[in-house]
């Protein structure tokens, strides 16, 4: 990839969509991907166009505030700190509640984590309901392996970089001043201490696919976990994606990328569920008269 002709590609696409007198909001998390889309529309668009917030939540780590606030005194940009600690507890509770059969389960990690997520989407409403346009942050890796709520962090007018790999926007970063604490640090959704997308990729291998309903995993599938997800590289993930995508077998991928016969089956199987459960058209309706 051309770092500069890619910039310029992405620039042009941004400058294409915003028209002059509309305003992007960039939710910022402390992590590479909102890093790289707010310094690119800062480029193309001026500080004074660009609107930034973080939504702080409960357990989240405190190096992504700082970044983020970091992000936003380089760019000169205001950073809207948006405080909504324990609120997604407070709505799995209310969920548990009305809900029958365990749907949803406060007494889980997973789906008060998630709610996390879709707390964000309700913050993004607003801004958008405001007259903003939102630019979304995904990545081609999370786009292909579904590693987004389809009505959370999926939704935004536009996303520049949704056509680059994980490791595609890390040559970005370095060429648009992205901090290196920023790039070197492991991708993460930034839901509890020391959580990691290679540690959560690892559970989605084991169970084949996104985990869509709470479950429990036996001692055996979480020390699987444990020991696959150093494996998991962004590097080594990508890899797979790519193979995948050139219409190699699961085995010419294990041995093409230099991984475990098991996490190539698992990225497959993983893709293409996330293709029905979370990357189905939205908004269908039928053709009009």
């Amino acid at each position: 990839m051309l770092i500069k002709a890619e910039i310029a590609k992405i620039e042009k696409f941004i400058r294409e969509y915003v028209q002059d007198d509309e305003t992007v909001v960039v939710p910022v998390s402390g992590g590479l991907d909102s890093d790289v889309t707010a310094r690119l529309c800062c480029r193309v668009l001026g500080k004074e166009r660009v609107r930034l917030f973080i939504v702080l939540q409960s357990e989240m780590e405190e190096k992504f505030h700082r970044q983020a606030a970091a992000l936003a005194a380089q760019l000169g940009v205001h950073l809207a700190e948006i405080h909504l600690e324990n609120i997604n507890r407070i709505l799995i509770g209310a969920l548990e509640e009305g809900e029958e059969n365990g749907l949803f389960r406060l007494d889980t990690l997973l789906d008060p984590a998630k709610a996390k997520c879709s707390l964000r989407s309700a913050v993004l409403s607003c801004y958008q309901d405001k007259g903003f346009l939102i630019a979304g942050t995904t990545n081609k890796t999370e786009k292909m392996l579904g590693f987004f709520l389809t009505f959370g962090d999926n939704l935004a007018n536009f996303k520049p970089l949704a056509h680059l790999y994980k490791t595609e926007v890390r040559e970005i970063a370095k060429a648009v001043g992205t901090a290196p604490d920023v790039m070197e640090q492991e991708a993460s959704a930034g839901f509890w201490e020391g959580q990691t997308d290679a540690e959560d990729l690892a559970y989605w291998i084991i169970n084949r696919g996104p985990i869509l309903a709470p479950r429990d995993f036996t001692d055996e599938e979480i020390a699987r976990a444990q020991t696959m997800a150093p494996d998991l590289t962004p590097e080594k993930v990508d890899a797979v994606l790519l193979l995948y995508e050139d219409g190699k077998t699961e085995e010419e991928a294990a041995t093409e990328a230099a991984v475990s016969r098991e996490i190539a089956e698992g990225i497959y199987s993983i893709v293409k569920k996330a293709r029905k459960y979370k990357s189905r058209t939205i908004m269908a309706e039928p053709e009009g008269r």
